[in-house]
């Protein structure tokens, strides 16, 4: 059997032996959560981009070739 534990802000998904399972979240924080998580993806995506890259293009270069390749 599982049932929920509350604990002032957060909900805990408990099992019959009393071990902590899950964590129940609103939907908002939820998604609040993706957001930051993405943010911590591109971030690192842009770092190690700047540390293994010879050389960075500009934004306005990338956007004027993607115009061009009609992508954008």
């Amino acid at each position: 059997m599982i049932s929920a534990l509350s604990n002032g802000r957060l909900k805990f998904v408990v099992s019959s032996s009393g071990r902590k399972e899950g964590v129940l979240l609103r939907v908002g924080e939820y998604r609040r959560l993706l957001r930051r998580i993405e943010d911590l993806e591109d971030a690192t995506a842009l770092d190690r981009a700047e540390k293994t890259s010879k050389r960075l293009i500009p934004y306005a270069e990338v956007r004027e070739r993607l115009k061009r390749a009609g992508k954008l």
